[in-house]
């Protein structure tokens, strides 16, 4: 198989397929929990479930896809994707609503980690700048899909913007029945196998830089998400805006991770996976903490929440393409397995976070803004420690 743009638009709106079905919903949160009579906040738990079945899931699919091809893992999962999404749209109560977001979930995450393979595939040595376009696609949907998501929740309630998922899901799948043919020539009859599937993660978090950038990214990702999942909540019920006004505002806020995966999608030839991820961690860091000292000295407004979060999507727009290709790229043989690690990690630190942003909800803007710079902090601390050479490396070096 030859590149195509054609392809590469695909793969761009599988990869963001995840975050679609996430940020279309954050401006409904509200509607949703008063539409299904449950507790304010319980519709976080939907956010945190989602993202835990579309990381773990990403471990089993990735190394299935090595073993009997892309096409049919990657059919069977956005079929699962539109069934949990109906489910969703015809539940009554909010444990239904859960349960229909563990399989849209674990159908979401096809998506993405077969994407990240494909590029693999189809690019080869030239696949990381491909694979930071289709990052950008992830990103645009981070940037884009709050805005349409509160004006569809704004005219249609909390069941717009499910069928708006419904609806591009469809679409996705009609696009890969009709233009993708399996890339995947090499089938590995071993791959994804019980038995073995731990040890061949092992041996993957054997390689230092796999380690250092699956952690980054679990950090990076947790930082991000601590704002991805609280900022309705502070920009609605704190700072008074629209559901739409929201949207605008927090799309605004996170553009910059448009630029910061462009940067990446030009340079990374030039500087390198590992050297960017370290430019990238230390703006997130950077934002997170300057947005915790505006905080703290001139309060909670608009701007003073806002502007810093723009380094901090710059930043991670930068990471995290780089990240997945300085593990993906090297891993040819089993790229599958290597876009497993990669997406449970991102969704490992969104899930974390998730789960202690909703035990520590207090009702202000404080636990959302510790969290990003705890996560940002574990991110930049454990990307330093873990690529420092040896001493007697460094050493041996300047001898």
């Amino acid at each position: 198989m030859s590149p195509s743009r054609l392809l590469l638009v695909i793969l761009m709106v599988l990869t963001a397929m995840g975050e679609i079905s996430t940020q279309l919903i954050i401006p409904a949160l509200g509607s949703l929990e008063q539409g299904l009579g449950a507790a304010r906040g319980a519709s976080l738990a939907a956010l945190s479930a989602f993202v835990a079945a579309f990381g773990v899931g990403q471990l089993l699919l990735g190394p299935m896809s090595d073993r009997i091809g892309r096409r049919p893992v990657l059919i069977g999962g956005l079929s699962l994707y539109l069934v949990a999404t109906a489910w969703m749209l015809l539940a009554d109560s909010m444990t239904g609503f859960i349960l229909g977001r563990v399989a849209q979930g674990l159908g979401a995450c096809a998506a993405l980690v077969l994407a990240r393979a494909i590029v693999r595939d189809v690019w080869k040595a030239q696949a990381a700048p491909a694979l930071a376009m289709t990052v950008i696609g992830m990103l645009s949907a981070i940037a884009l899909a709050p805005m349409l998501g509160g004006l569809l929740t704004q005219w249609g309630g909390w069941h717009a913007p499910i069928l708006a998922s419904l609806t591009i899901g469809s679409l996705a799948l009609l696009a890969v029945l009709a233009f993708y043919r399996e890339s995947n020539p090499s089938l590995d009859p071993k791959a994804g196998h019980p038995a073995t599937l731990a040890r061949d993660y092992f041996d993957l978090l054997k390689q230092r830089s796999s380690r250092a950038l699956a952690f980054t990214l679990a950090g990076t990702y947790g930082a991000m998400f601590a704002v991805v999942a609280g900022s309705s909540a502070v920009y609605i019920g704190l700072l008074g805006l629209s559901a739409a006004e929201y949207g605008l505002a927090f799309g605004a806020t996170i553009s910059g991770l448009i630029a910061g995966a462009l940067f990446t999608q030009r340079k990374i030839m030039l500087l390198g996976p590992q050297r960017i991820v370290g430019i990238g961690v230390s703006l997130v860091a950077t934002g997170a903490l300057a947005t915790l000292l505006v905080h703290a000295t001139l309060g909670l407004s608009v701007l003073g929440l806002s502007l810093p979060q723009v380094l901090v999507t710059l930043g991670g727009g930068m990471l995290i393409p780089a990240s997945v290709a300085g593990v993906v790229m090297p891993n040819a043989h089993r790229a599958g397995l290597a876009a497993g690690l990669m997406g449970f990690a991102q969704m490992l630190g969104a899930t974390c976070s998730g789960l202690l942003l909703g035990a520590l909800q207090d009702g202000t803007a404080w636990p959302m803004i510790g969290l990003q710079s705890l996560f940002a902090l574990a991110a930049i601390s454990g990307f330093t420690l873990m690529t420092r050479k040896p001493r007697s490396a460094a050493v041996s070096a300047a001898g």
